[in-house]
């Protein structure tokens, strides 16, 4: 069940350094995708006893969507596989964001400049029509391109106490040591980034 967001301090940093700084744009130094996405859609059907009373109300109000926002010293072109549906945009220097619908299975991304790959990776949740542990869970799973050297996983204290309260959960990592297999492209399409160049 885990729920990595260090991504999100990751995609902070730079506007932070802006505001600080009394700059007018976010103060990007390296090339970097913050990515984020629910791992399982909403119209899962979680018959967990552990549910409290169902789907969670305003469960149908969010959107089966992958999230990438683009922090670049200049500018490329940013792919996301989602499940086999490939998302492709030209990304400006600076911040740019996009959403995307996302598809069952792995979920990647890449940044090329001029032809050439830049970096790439596969994350290590992949999106699935399964329920953790019988449970809706709607928080989301956050990652970067390229990734941070090390990803701490919870130790075993960690594990238990997440089954505190939960009838059907068991003490495992959720997440694998290497990322899974990528899907075969079975779509591409193009789509336009947002910039996103003013501090918050």
């Amino acid at each position: 069940m885990s729920r990595p967001h260090d991504g999100w301090l990751e995609l902070a940093k730079p506007f932070i350094a802006a505001y600080k700084s009394g700059g007018s744009a976010p103060s990007i130094t390296e090339d970097k995708l913050v990515y984020w996405y629910r791992p399982t859609p909403k119209g899962a059907s979680c018959d967990s006893t552990d549910n409290a009373g169902g789907k969670p109300r305003g469960a149908d109000l969010v959107a089966d969507n992958v999230y990438v926002v683009s922090l670049l010293t200049s500018a490329g072109s940013v792919t996301v596989n989602s499940g086999g549906s490939v998302y492709t945009f030209d990304a400006p220097a600076g911040a740019a964001a996009i959403a995307v619908p996302f598809s069952l299975g792995a979920q990647s991304f890449a940044l090329s400049r001029d032809g050439a790959e830049v970096f790439s990776a596969t994350s290590l949740k992949e999106i699935t029509g399964d329920c953790v542990c019988g449970i809706y869970n709607f928080n989301a799973y956050v990652g970067t391109v390229p990734a941070p050297e090390s990803v701490k996983a919870l130790d075993s204290d960690g594990l238990a106490s997440m089954t505190v309260g939960q009838s059907q959960c068991q003490p495992t990592p959720s997440l694998p040591a290497t990322p899974p297999q990528t899907v075969a492209p079975t779509a591409t399409s193009s789509v336009t980034a947002v910039p996103t160049n003013t501090p918050i």
